[in-house]
């Protein structure tokens, strides 16, 4: 017991051997090493665990059940080899961030001799006061180091640099030069949209490929770790029924000793008995007592034995088993947390990569979708411009042909008739007598006069509208110089009410650049409108045309009508008076034949019909015919006068809608450029302030995982000690 007690001293001492500045002497370098490696994936499975220890604190600890006192050493030492790589890892890690700010200057001020060993520090706030005195150290080397590179230089001379660079800048600028820039800026932008392009398909390609292989290796490792658990399981049972069979052997083992010995102590007092009734001697009968006693004793003490052997085994058997648990348990709990971190970080990275890329793709199809919508808008105008000037230069070239044919047939109709009015005059002057040339003389010049008077008061009443179709004359269809005046200027300020609006108007509607569709509804709503005012007073002005074209040609017609109802007039009287001249002359006795009669009765019905016929032909119908020419005339005027004035209108708008679409698509192209800018810096600065708080994450993470571990090593030592105390007390 006292080496017991003396060994257990020592060990107890040796527990605070990590407070010592110098390390112990390390007789093997292998097991130093595997000692290094145990403490090391000790501490990167409690500074990397996102959840607290599974195990509680206490004597369930993996601490309080290393029972031996080398057990407790290697303990010691590989936690004090742990905690002096994690300040060293710790220092280079502080070390390593300072130099990538920019500090280039620490190494000169902060030399890392390899040589020279690690300070120890015996608590936290020792190691934050150091690090915190080694900061400023380092940023007052990098303030008098930055005073000592920078450069004296006035700012005047500098400022006569820059205007004497902005000068030159400015005359060797050209604007051909920065177009030119500009395509090759375009083109360089296309290139890498399109090498973007197949990088992301190539990225995902191989993130797809990446992640099925990852899916089959998680796929593989579930199959590894259910068939490892199983074997454990088949093991641990097969554990179990050799210990089961162990202690049923055992039990029956014992089962028969107290058989054994219940028989012979009935065989004892048996005898005794019977010795007893031979001799009744007192001396005997002691002895008799004193070796059952023994016999008892010995019984009991066998029966203590097989009882401790028993619980040695048993505790033997179950701390070999719950210490193989354990240990299983905390390396599949490393396992498991480093391959959750990792499955973490992986889906971390790619659900952001696939975000990023998800967004990227949404923009460039909304961009390309935008394009090309607006690429099929341009389209469909341009060509339905086209079609509508076509259909339009069409319908004006056909009407133009059909009006030059339909005066060439006029014009042919006209000729035949003037013939034919020549033709029966001649006939008509050839068929009178010669007693009536003077009154044939004297017809025509009445009749000339009375030609005369009518166009005299029609020119007199050409400012009063006719209010009835037979009051219309052919002059008429002539305007005077003052209509014509008006109708011209009416004409020449109607572009000008097109293609000049007042300047007042004018920002009222496109000021605003959302309200264009508006703004185009009502423009065409004006020009509409003023359209509607042009048809109205150039359907008015062709009407007074028609009529006064009307009017004149029913005056040529009633002349020629009165003409030929005179000279019918005349040639009927002369051949009364001539058939009473013959009747007086002739006796009345004398009879006329049946013939002369009918023939007279034929020739006054073919007069008759002949009169008819010329009124019918060259009076009411040519008047009628002309009345439609003129009609049709005046709408096609009005036609095509309505397609110029839609074309002009229609051209100038189409200029304004290709300036305003050219103006806001190089605004949208500046704007978009404007934002990717914006976006790619707040990415940037984004991912700085990740990586600097993923570094201080970091830091915080490491010094509580070591500050836990030392609060977890005091509370064990101390619980240590009173167990010790306790023991020594007892």
């Amino acid at each position: 017991p006292l080496a017991v007690h003396a060994g257990r001293r020592a060990a107890m001492s040796r527990l605070w051997s990590w407070r010592r500045l110098t390390a112990p002497a390390r007789p093997n370098v292998f097991l130093s090493l595997k000692r290094v490696e145990q403490a090391s994936e000790y501490a990167i499975s409690e500074a990397f665990s996102l959840q607290e220890p599974r195990y509680p604190q206490g004597l369930c600890g993996p601490v309080t059940r290393l029972e031996t006192v080398e057990q407790l050493q290697d303990h010691d030492e590989a936690c004090k080899e742990a905690r002096e790589l994690l300040s060293s890892w710790m220092k280079s890690k502080l070390q390593l961030e300072l130099m990538s700010d920019g500090e280039s200057e620490v190494g000169s001020v902060l030399p890392e001799n390899p040589s020279t060993a690690v300070p120890k520090y015996e608590q936290f706030d020792d190691l934050c006061s150091s690090l915190e005195h080694e900061l400023e150290s380092s940023s007052a080397q990098e303030y008098l180091q930055h005073l000592l590179q920078s450069e004296v230089v006035n700012c005047r001379i500098l400022e006569d640099l820059r205007l004497e660079d902005t000068k030159g800048r400015q005359k060797l600028a050209d604007p051909r030069i920065t177009m030119e820039l500009r395509h090759k800026q375009v083109k360089e932008n296309r290139l890498r949209r399109q090498k973007a392009l197949e990088l992301q398909r190539q990225e995902k390609s191989l993130k797809k490929s990446i992640l099925s292989e990852a899916k089959l290796q998680i796929q593989e490792e579930d199959r590894r770790k259910a068939l490892k658990a199983k074997v454990e399981e088949e093991e641990i049972q097969r554990e179990m029924v050799k210990l089961r069979k162990e202690m049923a052997e055992k039990r029956q083992t014992m089962a028969e000793a107290r058989r054994m010995e219940g028989k012979r102590q009935g065989e004892s007092q048996n005898l005794s008995v019977q010795e007893v009734s031979i001799t009744v001697s007192p001396p005997l009968h002691l002895k008799k007592e004193e070796q059952e006693k023994e016999k008892q004793r010995k019984a009991q003490e066998l029966l203590i034995k097989i009882h401790t052997n028993k619980q040695r085994c048993m505790q033997r058997h179950f701390s070999a088993w719950f210490k193989l648990i354990l240990e299983r348990r905390i390396k599949m709990g490393k396992a498991r947390a480093l391959a959750d971190w990792k499955c973490q970080l992986k889906a971390l990275r790619a659900w952001r990569n696939y975000t990023w890329t998800q967004k990227v793709q949404q923009e460039t199809q909304q961009l390309e979708v935008h394009l090309q919508d607006q690429n099929r808008k341009n389209q469909l105008s341009a060509e339905h411009n086209r079609r509508r000037l076509l259909r339009c230069c069409f319908l004006a070239w056909h009407r133009w042909s059909q009006a030059e044919t339909e005066k060439r047939e006029l014009q042919l109709k006209r000729e035949e008739t003037k013939r034919k009015m020549a033709q029966l005059l001649e006939a008509v002057s050839l068929g009178k007598g010669g007693l009536d040339g003077p009154q044939e003389a004297s017809k025509p010049r009445t009749a000339k006069v009375n030609q005369h008077q009518v166009l005299q008061q029609d020119e007199v009443k050409l400012s009063i509208k006719p209010k009835f179709a037979w009051q219309i004359t052919l002059k008429h269809s002539a305007l005077n110089a003052q209509h014509q005046a008006t109708y011209r200027n009416q004409i020449a300020t109607l572009p000008q009410q097109f293609q000049a609006p007042s300047p007042k108007t004018t920002p009222a509607y496109g000021s605003c650049f959302e309200h264009r569709y508006a703004f185009q509804q009502r423009l065409i709503e004006e020009q509409r409108q003023q359209l509607q005012k042009q048809q109205e007073l150039i359907l008015e002005l062709q009407e007074d045309q028609r009529l006064s074209r009307a009017k004149g040609e029913a005056a040529q017609a009633m002349a020629v009508t009165q003409a030929l109802n005179n000279s019918a007039s005349q040639t009927r009287e002369l051949k009364m008076e001539s058939g009473r001249q013959s009747k007086c002359n002739t006796t009345p006795l004398r009879y006329k034949p049946p013939w002369l009669e009918r023939e007279q009765e034929l020739q006054k019905k073919a007069k008759d019909h002949y009169e008819s016929i010329l009124l019918r032909k060259l009076g009411m119908v040519p008047w009628k015919r002309l009345r439609e020419q003129a009609k049709e005339n005046l709408v096609v005027a009005e036609k095509h006068h309505c397609l110029g004035l839609q074309r002009k209108c229609l051209m100038a708008w189409l200029q304004h809608t290709q300036s305003s679409l050219s103006e806001k698509v190089s605004r949208a192209e500046d704007f978009h450029c404007h934002t990717l800018l914006r976006r790619g810096f707040r990415n940037w600065l984004k991912v700085c302030l990740a990586n600097t708080l993923r570094a201080a994450c970091l830091k915080r993470k490491f010094f509580w995982a070591w500050f836990h571990l030392v609060m977890e090593e005091k509370d064990t030592l101390r619980e240590k000690l009173k167990i010790a105390t306790e023991h020594r007390d007892k």
